[in-house]
């Protein structure tokens, strides 16, 4: 057990069996801070701060083992862990106890959803897309190229 970071993809399923996957996938290629994404969230840590005393109490009581802390909407920093690339996660499925392994994309700096899940105990190698500007002006020479230009 420990800390890892967490991703939610509600449409990610079960490559064994087909069904939904209910939980998150963990990775501990990150810091493990216990951050989590959903699709779309900006890839960053939040900061985090400390719940002033009257407010806590007047939320939790006297319970032992309360919070003291919360996520804010800042971030450490304005540029995302990682631009282009693919973390890898894993989780178990519940409806056929499979354990799966697959990657966590992020694509512009935001995660996007969970890709290549498979049914295996083989952990994924962190990836890393490099984007310079001459692999951009490829891409985008390669695109105009195959754009028909309609006329009247």
């Amino acid at each position: 057990m420990g800390l890892s970071d967490s991703f939610y993809d509600e449409d990610s399923k079960c490559p064994k069996c087909q069904a939904k996957i209910q939980g998150d996938w963990q990775t501990k290629h990150l810091e493990s801070l216990m951050q989590s994404w959903h699709t779309g969230d900006f890839f960053q840590y939040s900061k985090w701060e400390a719940i002033p005393e009257d407010e806590r109490r007047r939320k939790y009581g006297n319970k032992p083992l309360t919070p003291f802390l919360r996520k804010t909407n800042d971030y450490f920093s304005k540029n995302p862990l990682i631009l282009n690339g693919m973390v890898p996660v894993h989780t178990g499925c519940s409806s056929c106890n499979s354990w799966l392994e697959g990657y966590a994309k992020i694509v512009n700096g935001k995660f996007d959803r969970i890709v290549e899940a498979e049914a295996t105990r083989e952990e994924k190698q962190l990836v890393i897309i490099a984007i310079t500007a001459k692999k951009l002006r490829e891409e985008f020479e390669k695109k105009l190229s195959s754009t028909r230009i309609m006329r009247p």
